[in-house]
């Protein structure tokens, strides 16, 4: 992340290590930066150590590694620079930490924020554009932010059907989606049963790992509303195993509703949304002069004038998003972003 002088303000995640660069041209004049030192501090102005792992010079620029922090904290950076004239410049950059960003998969669910895992997304991306700089270089928490704002965006298409349950929080899973209802059958744990509706005796009807990636949730008996994604199932015996324990042990009385894995085209609009945003970071700031009013608008050296005649339909999902959504869309219907 290269910073100008004019700039005072980052953000990461607890997780995220990156460098900052920070570019000293308007102090120095004539002069080089011969050497910089860097500290953090707490909200409390109290000196925290372990955030910086180095901070070396690259004339003009000071090159400062940022690490850690806690959720929720901003912190003042504090950049002292000394010439090769010993004269001493210091800059200060605030630094705010988010929270991590957990990533909801959950068919059906209330609190589900993601059709996609993040191994999914990174997995579809690399099988598709190789190591894409425009997703590559995000962090590990980047790449969740924009995958569920991804989600939300695709969200607002109006799509055939309703909800398959009013509760949940996503468009997907429809009220057409495939099902299996039952009990559970032993073996019985906490993170495993089995159930004969869940082999078939048809070939390759349910393969290996058929259920890997669709959803549990538990509609009667113990442990009553738990909703748990599929990791494994088994092709010849029925078993499934869940990505996380229940919180109590189903009996042979608990009945379960499972959802089939979502179709892939769904999953695989949500990352090319994910892409597209990246592509139209800027999209959105224009689109909000527009919106108030503004017949042109001047950022730096950039001159933007607005069209104010013809269609106000606005770009802001990607076509083959909407393509991969296409046979779940209404037709001739508009969408923007909120």
């Amino acid at each position: 992340m290269k910073m100008s002088h004019e700039v005072d303000w980052v953000y990461k995640y607890p997780a995220d290590k990156f460098n900052i660069e920070y570019d000293f041209t308007n102090d120095l004049d004539v002069d080089t930066l011969a050497s910089v030192t860097a500290s953090v501090y707490n909200s409390s102005e109290s000196l925290v150590s372990g955030m910086i792992s180095a901070a070396i010079v690259s004339t003009p620029d000071a090159i400062i590694t940022l690490g850690g922090g806690t959720a929720g904290e901003t912190y003042n950076i504090k950049v002292v620079g000394t010439s090769s004239t010993y004269k001493k410049y210091t800059h200060y950059i605030k630094c705010e930490v988010f929270g991590n960003t957990t990533i909801n998969t959950k068919l059906g669910d209330s609190g589900a924020n993601s059709y996609v895992t993040l191994k999914e997304a990174n997995d579809y991306i690399r099988s598709k554009y190789g190591h894409d700089s425009r997703w590559d270089t995000l962090t590990i928490e980047g790449k969740k932010h924009v995958l569920l704002e991804s989600a939300k965006e695709i969200n607002y298409f109006n799509f055939i059907g309703e909800k398959y349950y009013e509760t949940q929080a996503l468009e997907f899973p429809r009220d057409d989606h495939d099902v299996i209802t039952g009990n559970c059958g032993t073996p019985i744990t906490r993170i495993s049963f089995k159930n004969t509706s869940l082999k078939s005796s048809t070939y390759n009807k349910y393969p290996t790992d058929f259920w890997k990636s669709g959803t549990c949730h538990i509609t009667t008996g113990t442990p009553l509303y738990d909703v748990r994604n599929i990791n494994t199932s088994n092709a010849l015996t029925g078993l499934i195993t869940l990505t996380a324990s229940l919180s109590g042990t189903p009996t042979t009385n608990t009945k379960f509703k499972i959802f089939e894995p979502l179709d892939s085209n769904i999953k695989n609009a949500q990352c090319e949304q994910a892409l597209y945003i990246l592509d139209n970071q800027h999209a959105e700031t224009l689109q909000s002069y527009r919106d108030i009013g503004a017949k042109s608008v001047t950022i730096g050296e950039v001159s933007v004038d607005f069209v104010t005649s013809g269609s106000s339909e606005r770009v802001a999902i990607s076509p083959l998003a909407k393509k991969l959504l296409s046979r779940w869309i209404r037709k001739n219907l508009k969408i923007a972003r909120a």
